[in-house]
């Protein structure tokens, strides 16, 4: 396993750095705040509307909520990747932009200290992603002369979050845990201006802007169980998880001139962010082996951001802020027919869909996110181990007044192994 753990590692490192370096586009909307959020609980939360807050099981780790890993039994490892496709289109044109990319959605190890009572987790998950491009025109006077001028905008990078921590079990009912999570990365933003003349008075102008950003902050989760509330075999599972909001250290350099290499005038501002919290909460209900249902929620206060520094949709000097409080409802359905030794009779199928206030308001103007999620879960020959098929389909936005309504499809190929460590052997 830890030679499988190793390549699986190696192709998720190569995956993004692919994804970097990626000529295709996303979202208009990654503009705002940080970046747009990337989250990936676990392939099963994937496929049921992006929760999981209380979400057990014994084969998934759900990076939702530490409190949750506890009921690890087995070492697991796992490794997610995901392709996004994006179509926008606004209502000044009827020319649809589209753009196709991938990168990792997660890689873990959960380790069980004390199996079903004490276990460990150390993750990677994208925080947020700066992926967008645009472009607009637009004429300007020059001694009664009109100069067109095309204006381009692209940006690339996004954030990164490594965790670790541990879930705990108090008795029968009660999971308690905690994490800490340091938030790292750098979003690229590059303005050229080209001029429709061959006038020596204009010259394509760039204006490059590096943000690095870097921090820590901590989870803390609960979650609490009643079992045979309706029946011998079922359970009802209430959890919640707080991320506490912490101040991130900001590293702005921005790059004037005609190619960014030569006759350039570069300037430094340092200056901090203050990253809102996060909360979530949930319900999962699971009737015996064949099928569970959850319900989750999801809440951050942008509308409150502070930042010394301007970033996307935010500048105290300006005093523009085009943020405001994030708010996702979404739940699913899991059944898994069980039964029989084929993989077919033990394969688990999942339906969801989650409602989403997003956290940008470009000029006043709301953006709401409607998708339905779903997919199948395969086991193999070992214990505990999964191969998990997710889809994601969705719209975003409007082409109401400054919006762009954005259809996306999101597929996920995610790897689950588990593997029983740390046996005591008995002889005879």
């Amino acid at each position: 396993m830890l030679r499988l753990a190793a390549l699986l590692l190696a192709l998720a490192a190569a995956a993004g750095a692919q994804a970097q370096g990626s000529t295709n586009y996303g979202s208009i909307y990654s503009l705002y705040g940080l970046g747009e959020r990337s989250e990936f609980a676990s392939s099963q939360a994937a496929m049921l509307g992006n929760g999981g807050a209380a979400l057990r099981s014994s084969v998934y780790t759900n990076l939702s909520n530490p409190a949750l890993w506890s009921d690890q039994v087995l070492t697991t490892f796992s490794a997610a990747g995901r392709i996004t496709t994006v179509r926008g289109v606004d209502g000044a044109s009827d020319d649809p932009s589209v753009g196709t990319a991938g990168d990792v959605a997660s890689v873990l190890l959960g380790v069980p200290l004390y199996a079903g009572r004490l276990g460990l987790v150390l993750s990677y998950q994208p925080y947020s992603r700066v992926n967008y491009r645009s472009a607009s025109t637009g004429t300007l006077d020059s001694e009664g002369t009109p100069v067109g001028y095309t204006l381009n905008l692209e940006g690339g990078g996004g954030l990164q979050q490594l965790s670790g921590g541990l879930g705990f079990r108090l008795g029968s009912a009660l999971q308690i845990g905690a994490s800490a999570d340091v938030i790292l990365g750098t979003e690229e933003d590059v303005q050229r201006t080209a001029f429709d003349t061959t006038s020596t008075a204009f010259a394509t102008t760039r204006r490059s802007r590096s943000t690095r950003v870097s921090g820590v902050t901590a989870t803390v989760g609960a979650a609490g169980t009643v079992q045979n509330l309706l029946g011998d075999d079922d359970a009802l599972t209430v959890g919640a998880a707080l991320t506490f909001p912490t101040a991130l250290s900001v590293v702005r350099t921005t790059t004037l001139g005609e190619t960014l290499s030569r006759d350039t005038l570069t300037t430094t501002q340092d200056g901090d962010a203050t990253l809102p919290l996060v909360l979530r909460g949930g319900v999962a209900y699971r009737a015996g082996p064949r099928w569970l249902a959850t319900v989750d929620a999801l809440y951050e206060p942008w509308g409150g951001f502070e930042s010394t520094v301007p970033v996307g949709g935010f500048d105290p000097a300006a005093g523009v802020d085009a943020l405001r409080d994030r708010l996702r409802v979404g739940g699913g359905v899991e059944l898994s027919p069980g039964g029989g030794r084929r993989a077919v009779a033990r394969t688990a199928l999942r339906l969801g869909g989650y409602a989403e206030r997003g956290l940008y308001a470009p000029e006043g103007q709301g953006v709401a996110t409607y998708a339905l999620t779903g997919g199948v879960s395969v086991p193999n020959r070992l214990t505990g181990s999964r191969i998990d098929l997710g889809v994601e389909v969705g719209t975003r936005g409007s082409t109401e007044g400054v919006l762009v309504r954005d259809t996306f499809v999101k597929g996920t190929l995610t790897f689950n192994f588990g593997e029983r460590w740390f046996v005591r052997r008995r002889f005879n």
